[in-house]
């Protein structure tokens, strides 16, 4: 009976050996798959945060370039107001000069030589200045117009009594007379009002 109780025994020791073989198998299984996924796990943690990281590095540059960009649109908007505002000063500057030089050229036109004649270029001048038409000659409007100015009644006929004012207005000697010296000074009180 030994015998047949030393077989059973070796069955069960082979089975017990089996059933371990079998556990160690299944428990070596499960140990590889589990380092299999912590180090998928840990792979993907790296990745990410390699992803961060590239990501941040990414929007650091970004920012870097937008400063640089945002900087130079400012400093060639600053380049611009500044031309803008040299090319609008040199532009009211030659304005300036063009229209003093058409002044000057329209003041010279009706620049009068100081002789003591009341000849037409007088009559025009005066005209000029008084606002009325430049016909050059010195009718009743014109008259009118030199009465007013120098305070004489205005009725458009010139007589002692206009010269008179006119020479006080000019503040030469009253006689009445329009002589050399009244037109001068009408001449020169004309070039000063030009």
């Amino acid at each position: 009976m030994a015998l047949f109780g030393n077989k059973k025994e070796e069955k069960l020791a082979k089975q017990a050996a089996e059933a371990k073989a079998a556990h160690e198998a299944k428990a070596a299984e499960i140990k590889a798959a589990t380092q299999a996924k912590i180090a998928e796990a840990e792979a993907k943690a790296k990745a990410e945060a390699r992803i961060a990281e590239i990501k941040a590095e990414t929007e650091a540059k970004a920012a870097e370039i937008k400063a640089k960009a945002d900087a130079k649109v400012a400093a060639a908007a600053e380049k611009a107001a500044e031309a803008k505002a040299a090319a609008e000063a040199k532009a009211a500057e030659v304005k300036a000069e063009i229209k003093a030089e058409i002044k000057e050229k329209a003041k010279s036109k009706y620049t009068l030589d100081v002789d003591g004649i009341w000849g037409k270029n007088t009559t025009i001048t005066t005209q000029h200045i008084l606002g009325v038409d430049e016909d050059g000659i010195l009718g009743p409007v014109t008259t009118k117009a030199i009465q007013k100015k120098v305070g004489a009644d205005a009725d458009g006929e010139w007589g002692p009594l206009t010269t008179k004012a006119m020479q006080k207005f000019l503040k030469v000697t009253v006689d009445g007379i329009k002589g050399p010296e009244t037109v001068k000074a009408w001449q020169t009180w004309c070039n000063k009002n030009l």
